[in-house]
């Protein structure tokens, strides 16, 4: 009984550090989200945009961002990337251009932030431009027969994960890469931003 009652007061002990620890965290991340937007805080926003290009197993194309650092650690902005996927099936390759809201995430390492983690995450909508192939011909009949659900013109759900390594040479100008998570592709990017 005696054990029961140890136990059970170094658990109670460990649950109320933690729980300060937790309140002091959301402390000060909401802090640090009432400065960034504060009249002081928007002072220090300035301008960053990247250029990359990504590469999948069966999507690739280029993608800008526009965006505004809000601190150290956040950045806010729009992000546009075009796509060419092919489609083994149908035989085709699909065209679309998407543009999303993102919001970039920098977990710094070391004292200089020239080296740092980062992940990009972006949510919107695409468009199909173009489609080249998706139908076949029957030998038989000589019908032509649509091979792809897609179709010029249609709008396609678009989000994109991009976590990586950043690396920093002169100011802001910094190279990046890392793997690619989205909608219609997992693979890798690779850019450059200012």
């Amino acid at each position: 009984m005696k054990r029961i009652l140890i136990i059970t007061i170094a658990l109670l002990a460990g649950l109320s550090a933690g729980a300060q620890t937790m309140a002091y965290d959301a402390k000060t991340w909401a802090g640090g989200w009432m400065y960034a937007f504060s009249h002081e805080g928007r002072q220090n926003w300035k301008p960053e945009f990247t250029a990359r290009y990504y590469a999948g197993f069966v999507t690739d194309g280029p993608t800008i961002t526009g965006g505004v650092r809000i601190d150290d650690k956040r950045t806010f902005g729009l992000m546009v990337w075009q796509g060419r996927t092919y489609i083994d099936a149908a035989p085709a390759n699909l065209y679309s251009i998407s543009t999303g809201l993102y919001m970039r995430r920098y977990f710094h390492l070391g004292q200089k932030d020239i080296v740092a983690l980062y992940c990009d995450f972006a949510i919107g909508a695409g468009y199909v431009y173009k489609i080249n192939g998706g139908y076949m011909t029957n030998t038989e009949t000589g019908e032509t027969v649509k091979t792809t659900d897609y179709s010029k013109g249609d709008v396609l759900f678009a989000a994109t994960l991009q976590p990586g390594v950043r690396f920093r040479f002169w100011k802001n100008l910094h190279l990046f890469l890392g793997p690619t998570v989205s909608t219609n592709t997992i693979g890798l990017h690779l850019g450059i931003g200012f």
